[in-house]
């Protein structure tokens, strides 16, 4: 098995081939490691009940796979804030009011 990460920007998706360059055959999206009282961990999707205001982990990944992981997305090229920062700000003169005149409707 191998395993891939796709940052996008402060998330990332795990991604779980059979061989390495074949299609993933499962992807998990929105990781994100975090810091906590032990140490780092993956924290994976998660849906929060509004009543109980309790999380629901939509993955669990064994201690293992985990570190596999966290290991994976430390060596992965992370893009800089500042690039996804620059990604998300409209160009300039990307308005309506360059738009050309000689629209034909």
């Amino acid at each position: 098995m191998e395993i891939t990460i796709d940052w996008h920007d402060n998330q990332f998706n795990v991604n779980l081939h059979g061989a390495p360059g074949s299609d993933p055959f499962l992807s998990i999206k929105g990781c994100r490691i975090v810091e906590g009282s032990k140490g780092q961990f993956v924290s994976y999707p998660a849906t929060k009940n509004e009543k109980t205001g309790k999380w629901w982990n939509h993955v669990y990944g064994g201690e293992k796979f985990n570190e596999a992981v966290i290991k994976k997305a430390q060596q992965s090229k992370r893009p800089s804030h500042d690039a996804a920062k620059a990604r998300q700000l409209p160009k300039q003169g990307s308005g309506f009011d360059d738009m050309s005149d000689d629209v034909p409707w």
